[in-house]
């Protein structure tokens, strides 16, 4: 569900997509009898009680789910348990029913962003990484600094979704259903897929959907499409429950793609690729959660429309090409990631009425290899992503502070890096604090990856015998290809909203993200090695949840 901190398809992918989403999400938390007190982090409690955490009450809910089987066990005996069961069992059996839900929100957005153009460069402007395609392939080419001209810093943005809720209870107590969430914001923009044929920015789309069972004994299974433990579900210290979110919030609605400061890598941006998922019950405020994916992909069929190999192909253990998508390209779908696994711990408690939540997690995943056109030569280009996390945060009197820090083999926005790469460092602070309707509040990421990889793939070299067929890359220092093995981003949001009613709220936010590697031009369209890109946007509007 939570889309934005940036997939590279341009929807939003962040662990809290907006303050409306992460409100909405934690109110069918406290009402939806299928989710258990796991499924959802301090975070979120946090935001939707306006800051302050409420502590004891998915324990109590257990507690007394616990007390009323107790007392059907005891009094049973052997004898006249069937006749005594029988009657409590039928009594908790509850039929589906069904619930509509979902979220509106509608922003005015100033932006000042850097190479912010009208029209792409040509082949030698392109602002892309090594490891990442497909983002302006499509669009004319044009030589550098050439038919030039500035995008406007004014614009309106709305974005909303329906989610319907299924909810039933077994015979013997389980809790059982599905989640269903439609979004409307598939792409970025106009597809032309005939002459008079296109599909819009609009375009209805599943975001998440998927079954679950759940018992206040043994946790919840969750099977389908969505968020995994370390992608959204149990982290701690990404404090987001202001304005739209702040760094990690709906900036990105606003920001094109050039020089790459449109991206963020936030635990929700891991994607929710079709996974199963568990999350246990809390044992003395220990809870732990663990979920597989096979790949990136989500959805119905295969994905393999031909019998030709592609990173859309779900099933595909090497294609060409694939050395091109370690970092997920534009367009859903489309990536080199295989074999994802994440798993994570938690502790929730109190000390002196202080809300205390830790977190510890790691995600790991595989990658599909390069398959050479020539000889048919199959290439391990890429490290496996390796990702530990760490995260705690501080709930008392309204104010909230967090923190969160990750380390490992990882690119920007989780991608594979090429073998040789440096691994990736991420530190997340944030704090926010309630006053009756008004929340206001701040966070900050800064983070190192390799960005534009030192290394590149060549054919020839896997044919003749590399195992990873990577090679010196020859792009030039301050051309748009060079790699410096060194990509720093720095972030920062500041908002707050006041609700003015239960379910809507208006809200204001500045953000500011920075992307700078040294030696490597960010915007060919102007002369000179530009080799730092900034986008600063300031939002206003108004969300609602229902």
């Amino acid at each position: 569900m939570w889309r934005t901190g940036h997939s590279v398809s341009g929807k939003s992918r962040s662990l809290h997509p907006s303050g409306c989403r992460l409100l909405f999400r934690c109110t069918i938390v406290q009402q939806d009898p299928g989710a258990s007190a796991p499924v959802r982090s301090v975070v979120g409690v946090a935001s939707c009680q306006g800051g302050r955490w409420v502590k004891g009450t998915a324990g109590r809910v257990r507690r007394v789910r616990r007390i009323e089987m107790r007392k059907i066990l005891l009094g049973t005996t052997a004898v006249v348990g069937a006749a005594l069961l029988a009657p409590s069992f039928a009594a908790a059996q509850e039929a589906p029913t069904v619930r509509i839900g979902g979220f509106f929100r509608a922003y005015y957005g100033y932006t000042q962003q850097t190479g912010r153009n009208s029209t792409a460069p040509g082949a030698t402007g392109s602002t892309l990484p090594t490891g990442v395609a497909g983002a302006t392939g499509n669009l004319p080419p044009d030589a550098p600094g050439g038919n030039q001209a500035r995008l406007s810093k004014n614009d309106f943005s709305t974005d909303g979704e329906v989610h319907v809720f299924v909810n039933g209870k077994t015979a013997n107590g389980l809790s059982y259903g599905a989640v269903i969430e439609m979004a409307f914001n598939q792409q970025e923009g106009r597809n032309i897929v005939q002459q008079r044929s296109s599909t819009g920015k609009t375009t209805a789309s599943i975001d998440e959907w998927y079954a679950f069972v759940a018992s206040p004994t043994w946790g919840q299974v969750r099977f389908g499409d969505e968020d995994g433990p370390v992608g959204g579900l149990m982290n701690s210290g990404v404090i987001t429950n202001f304005g739209t979110g702040g760094v990690y919030g709906d900036r990105e609605s606003f920001v094109t793609r050039q020089a790459n400061d449109r991206t963020t890598t936030s635990p929700g941006s891991l994607g929710d690729a079709t996974k199963i998922i568990y999350l246990s019950p809390q044992f003395f405020g220990f809870d732990f959660g663990a979920s597989f994916a096979f790949n990136y992909n989500e959805g119905e069929d295969t994905g393999c429309s031909t019998n030709q190999s592609s990173g859309y192909c779900d099933s595909s253990y090497a294609f060409t090409g694939a050395s091109g998508v370690g970092i997920a390209a534009a367009g859903p779908n489309f990536s080199a990631r295989r074999n994802e696994y994440q798993g994570a711990a938690r502790w929730r408690g109190s000390l002196a009425g202080v809300g205390l939540s830790v977190t510890g997690g790691y995600v790991g995943a595989g990658a599909a290899r390069e398959l050479t056109p020539v000889a048919g030569t199959q290439a391990r280009v890429f490290n496996n992503l390796n990702v530990y996390q760490v995260g705690a945060q501080a709930t008392a009197y309204g104010l909230t502070v967090g923190a969160q820090y990750e380390h490992g083999d990882s690119n920007f926005f989780w991608g594979n890096t090429f073998r040789g790469d440096r691994p990736m460092d991420q530190f997340f602070a944030g704090a926010s604090y309630t006053a009756g309707p008004f929340t206001f509040g701040g966070n900050y990421v800064m983070q190192t990856v390799e960005g534009a990889s030192r290394s590149a793939f060549s054919g020839p070299a896997a044919d003749a015998g590399s195992k990873s067929g990577l090679v010196a890359s020859t792009a030039a220092p301050g051309s748009a290809g060079f790699g410096a093995g060194l990509m720093r981003r720095l972030g920062y949001g500041i908002g707050g909203n006041y609700r003015i009613a239960p379910g809507m709220d208006i809200v204001a936010e500045y953000s500011s993200y920075t992307v700078a590697e040294r030696g490597r031009d960010l915007n060919p369209s102007n002369p000179g090695t530009q080799d730092k890109a900034t986008a600063k946007v300031f939002i206003l509007g108004t969300r609602i949840a229902f």
